[in-house]
């Protein structure tokens, strides 16, 4: 459980560094929790439904799709929680790649 409970807290800082990049916002680091954890249950639940959809675009992309989708969950978490804002798609790219990549070394640990 506590380890869990690390793993939350250093994805919402993973959130909040992102935070640092132009036209990405989050009002605070409760929000920062809260989005780690809708984050956190799009990515078990609903993404692989989602992944296996958009299985031959992602074939025929080498995976690149991949980084589409996640963008595109940012946006839909940054609509839904009007705390967390996404100015433009290149943030929101730069986004999505940072925080795949922190996800990726947190689910290892």
């Amino acid at each position: 459980m506590i380890k869990m409970v690390i793993k939350w807290i250093i994805f919402a800082l993973v959130i909040m560094g992102t935070c640092y990049l132009p036209g990405i916002k989050a009002d605070g680091f409760e929000w920062a929790m809260l989005i780690a954890a809708v984050l956190t249950i799009i990515n078990i639940f609903i993404k692989p439904i989602i992944k296996l959809i958009t299985f031959p675009i992602n074939l025929l992309t080498f995976g690149i799709f991949n980084l589409l989708l996640n963008c595109a969950i940012l946006y839909a978490i940054s609509y839904f929680i009007p705390q967390y804002h996404i100015e433009n798609f290149l943030s929101g790219f730069e986004a999505s790649v940072i925080i795949a990549i922190a996800y990726c070394i947190i689910k290892r640990f």
